[in-house]
């Protein structure tokens, strides 16, 4: 990133504006009974601009947004009344990203400088604390200093994670096992003009849930009509690969699956609105598709209560 550091000074007083305008890093929707192991996330709908970071941005409010999954907290907002949490991240994407490792920071900036520990994303400003919003397009007009960016890994995305591995642990108690839901969305079309498939659906290519799992997912996806594709061109992230289990754990409690939403289905793409019809309708399909992964997964007596513990 070209441009000078931003006054240290300068740079801690918007900082700290910053954060406390975002008031509590997350939001948890609790059912009053929790029916099923099932956990629903949704780590980069937040839509907290605040004007001190704004004031920093090299780019506009709309461009920003573009790595923004909108209305994803609202169109999983069935989840608590169904029976099952939401947990959701009221900071934008382009400010913290939950969805990455917290080493996966630029260059110089993590406790080693080794090239080996650098990923490719957060060396291409794509990491934990963003610091571009697409190629070429810098999130910020002055690089903020080292020791200010990473205070957003204490304030929001280590309180976002604990949230997380609580919930996480509420339902191993409760049922023996967990499965989150990690919702996210996806651009509509392809670079190359194509259009997506409605949804994919990413398990780490079957590493992060059990084949039983994906398919229930997929099937209620189906039986509303929507096209589905498995790990391509997304098979998941940090959460669904830290929190899933893996090839070295394949009797893990923890499940994870990530689900993409195609935003063609309800966004205006040069809007950012969502289209009132194609809205309604995904949000009153997704209201049933939310209740046959419940349904599926809740427990049908104590004995299978038991037989999971």
């Amino acid at each position: 990133m070209n441009g000078p550091v931003l006054d240290e000074a300068l740079a801690a007083e918007l900082e700290r504006d910053s954060v406390e305008a975002m008031g509590a890093p997350f939001a948890i929707a609790r059912p009053k009974t929790w029916r099923a192991p099932v956990i629903f996330a949704s780590p980069h709908s937040g839509h907290i601009y605040p004007d001190s970071f704004l004031a920093r941005a090299a780019c506009d409010l709309a461009t920003l947004r573009l790595n923004e999954d909108a209305f994803m907290d609202k169109l999983f907002g069935h989840a608590a009344a169904l029976g099952a949490p939401l947990l959701s991240a009221r900071f934008p994407r382009c400010f913290v990203d939950v969805n990455r490792a917290p080493s996966e920071l630029p260059r110089g900036w993590g406790k080693t400088d080794s090239p080996s520990k650098l990923t490719a994303r957060a060396e291409a400003g794509f990491g934990v604390i963003p610091l571009m919003i697409a190629q070429n397009t810098p999130i910020y007009a002055q690089t903020p200093p080292k020791e200010i960016t990473l205070q957003r890994l204490a304030h929001l995305y280590e309180p976002y994670h604990k949230a997380l591995q609580d919930l996480i642990g509420e339902a191993v108690s409760l049922f023996g096992r967990a499965i989150v839901i990690d919702c996210h969305s996806m651009p509509g079309f392809a670079a190359m003009g194509a259009r997506r498939a409605d949804i994919v659906l990413g398990d780490r290519f079957g590493l992060s849930c059990s084949a039983d799992t994906l398919a229930c997912v997929e099937t209620a996806f189906v039986n509303n009509g929507y096209s589905v594709v498995k790990n391509s061109p997304y098979a998941g992230g940090f959460v669904t690969t830290h929190y899933g289990r893996s090839a070295k754990q394949p009797t893990r409690v923890v499940e994870t699956l990530q689900i993409e939403v195609n935003r063609d289905l309800y966004l205006n793409p040069v809007t950012l609105e969502a289209k009132p019809r194609h809205y309604a309708d995904l949000s009153e399909k997704l209201e049933d598709i939310i209740y046959q992964i419940i349904d599926t997964f809740k427990p049908r007596s104590a004995e299978d209560v038991l037989a999971a513990e």
